[in-house]
């Protein structure tokens, strides 16, 4: 206190405004750089699962334009989409928490790094659960967040989840899923290669891989068979009593009067 008795007032700093998430989009980093190369390395090691899927329509949600292109010789219509801010784009333009198809449409829906960017990957997941025909089946290709290549998504904003994570929150959407299996590319402490640490197939399914391919499918509960209750048919309501005799009086023998 003054001598005036007022209360002296100190001037304080300005408030410092410093966002904790990177302001930068993360589709924007998943497109470019090694990042790229960790996303094309592990498309190609999931080529074969996909090659699998057969059906008549299937469903790719990729992160940008110039993805690894995947040989499907057993789907017949594909649709692609990829990420464009807070929507999708390619084939169509379209919200993701509303996808503008008919459920149960597709035998094949395959999502790349779809999860990490969505704001809300519980509620694409059930998007695509919606989507899936009796018997089809969602391929997930998502970062691994227990790898050491995490350092290179790790401030773009990018929230990886764990296999045994998305395997919870499909299981909560009435999906069977069927595994995972770890793929991609290992550490390498080059940024600028594409090409990281090419490994051969043999090594694969290490949980230090740069990412996992999870499959699930839609099982529907069928009816139960009921075995059919023959009806039963009530045979000779109003005959007489007598007619009911009648074949047992014709096998009784004749007599004959002398």
């Amino acid at each position: 206190m003054t001598a005036a008795g007022e209360s002296r007032k100190l001037r304080t700093m300005p408030a410092v405004h410093a966002p904790r998430q990177p302001t930068q989009p993360a589709t924007d980093r998943l497109a470019g750089g090694a990042l790229r190369g960790l996303l094309r390395r592990a498309s190609r090691d999931a080529a074969p699962d996909v090659a699998r899927c057969s059906g008549f329509y299937g469903l790719f949600v990729e992160p940008f334009d110039d993805a690894p292109a995947l040989a499907t010789p057993n789907i017949h219509t594909r649709v692609h989409l990829r990420r464009d801010g807070a929507g999708l784009a390619g084939d169509l333009h379209c919200d993701e928490m509303r996808l503008p198809f008919a459920d149960g449409s597709f035998a094949l829906v395959y999502l790349a790094c779809a999860l990490e960017t969505s704001r809300d990957a519980v509620g694409l997941a059930a998007e695509c659960a919606r989507l899936l025909e009796p018997e089809g089946t969602l391929l997930v290709l998502s970062l691994n967040p227990l790898s050491p290549a995490r350092l290179r998504w790790a401030f773009a904003g990018l929230r990886a989840w764990s296999p045994e994570a998305t395997s919870a929150v499909l299981s909560g959407l009435s999906l069977d899923v069927m595994g995972w299996r770890y793929l991609g590319a290992r550490w390498s402490g080059d940024a600028d290669t594409a090409s990281i640490d090419v490994a051969g197939a043999q090594v694969h399914g290490s949980p230090l891989r740069s990412a996992y391919l999870l499959q699930a499918r839609r099982r529907d509960a069928g009816m139960l068979p009921l075995r059919a209750t023959p009806q039963r048919v009530r045979v000779g309501g109003g005959a007489p009593a007598a007619s009911a005799r009648a074949p047992h009086a014709l096998r009784q023998p004749r007599r004959c009067s002398r």
